[in-house]
């Protein structure tokens, strides 16, 4: 016997077992488990109840009865309630039993949230605009340009955009680092290419000029052992070019594109921009949807789920940095972040998001009926053959009819910056 209390996403099951009840499970434990038993006399298997349990004890059977009724009121409470579906194991807490009572304990685990979905059609979605401007178009224009550009090597002091032909090498408190040296490299002065404010400190000076330039490098700088330390660079300049960018005609588009004209050029390059902008726009409008389903609906996800995920995830990480030789903590460092404490607040957040998104999706599928139909999933999966490819080409389809739904049944608003 049992009774069910449900508190959000918390289930317990009080259950009580009388001692015949108690004893009818004892002997259908001993029947399913007693080949397992070796008993002098006896073959393997054939040996009684009563030999068994003082052979071994007579607690032998009691841990396996425990097991057979929390598996057999779990299959009837899941049976009888297909609306509770656990996400994580069972857990119990034994309570009492003795030979005159039976047993009495409790079965808790949590469920998938029940929750209501907010007003998910006809809502107003910002997106940003995907007007093409001048701007974008030149700043194309200006890297075709930069592209085709030729150097000449002038006698004056180094300005910014010139390129400086230098040998450098790098100290560290009088110590010359690894890495931090190299000869006949062209620096792009105002590329910003190199750390802090190096570029600008060759400005003024001319070849043949040696300058100690200072610098410090970011906290976030990809090396851990450099982060945030001060620089020398010891600087030796070999030669200074002037960039000269080409005339933007006709014949300079012919020569250096597939294009024969400058207007043609900038159609194509406001084409390629447009598109590229749509593109960006509808996955906007997709993501704003989704951002406006979670901050509208109430869900409660147990932080269970969330939790194994994260170990999980973490468990993954590890395993694949070991073929880096790397530990987890090194390639936090290494990726400019802090300590492991924040990395894993930090997938503790984007899980509960993600676990958020994935019931309110099933939610909306299911109301609507988007599932695919036998004929979409054997069309779109014509030729597979593996079972779990075949289940990822399922939910990659499921997911397309849903995001379909969404902007189809909201309205996209184009906001202008």
């Amino acid at each position: 016997m049992y009774s069910l209390n449900k508190n959000g996403t918390k289930v317990e099951i009080e259950l009580t077992i009388g001692a015949k009840e108690w004893e009818d499970g004892v002997e259908k434990t001993y029947e399913s488990t007693k080949n397992k038993f070796n008993v002098v006399g006896f073959r393997k298997g054939h040996a009684p109840r009563k030999v068994i349990e003082k052979t071994y004890g007579d607690s032998v059977f009691f841990e396996d009865t425990v097991d057979f009724f929390v598996n057999k009121t779990l299959n009837d409470v899941l049976e009888q309630n297909p609306q509770l579906e656990p996400v994580a194991m069972p857990t119990t807490q034994f309570e009492s039993y003795t030979a005159e009572n039976g047993l009495k304990m409790k079965i808790m685990f949590e469920i998938v949230p029940d929750f209501k979905l907010c007003k998910y059609t006809g809502n107003k979605i910002e997106v940003h605009s995907a007007e093409v401007t001048e701007d974008e178009i030149q700043h194309q224009i200006h890297h075709l340009l930069d592209d085709n550009a030729k150097f000449e090597t002038v006698d004056r002091k180094i300005q910014n955009g010139d390129v400086a032909v230098i040998d450098f090498m790098g100290f560290i408190d009088n110590v010359e680092f690894a890495g931090g040296s190299a000869k006949d490299y062209s620096l792009e002065i105002g590329s910003h290419s190199f750390i802090d404010n190096f570029e600008e400190q060759l400005i003024g000076h001319t070849k043949g000029e040696s300058v100690d330039v200072q610098v410090t490098f970011p906290t976030n700088y990809g090396a851990a052992e450099f982060q945030g330390k001060k620089a020398t660079f010891k600087v030796d300049i070999k030669e200074v070019k002037e960039k000269h960018l080409p005339t933007l005609d006709d014949k300079f588009i012919a020569d250096a594109t597939e294009f024969e004209t400058v207007d043609e050029y900038r159609k194509d390059v406001s084409a390629h921009i447009q598109d590229m902008k749509k593109n960006d726009q509808d996955q906007e409008y997709e993501y704003n949807i989704r951002e406006y389903l979670l901050a509208n609906t109430n869900i409660e996800i147990p932080e269970i789920m969330v939790e194994n995920s994260v170990d999980q995830d973490i468990h993954r990480m590890r395993e694949m940095l070991k073929a880096y030789g790397l530990t987890l903590e090194q390639y936090i460092i290494q990726s400019g972040g802090s300590t492991l404490e924040d990395y894993v607040n930090s997938l503790k957040t984007r899980t509960l998001k993600t676990i958020k998104t994935r019931y309110i999706y099933r939610k909306i599928i299911e109301e609507q009926k988007l599932e695919p139909t036998a004929k979409e999933l054997e069309e779109a999966t014509k030729g597979i053959t593996e079972h779990e490819e075949k289940i990822r080409k399922e939910n990659e389809l499921t997911l397309e009819k849903l995001h379909k739904y969404l902007k189809e049944n909201n309205t996209m608003v184009v906001v202008k910056e």
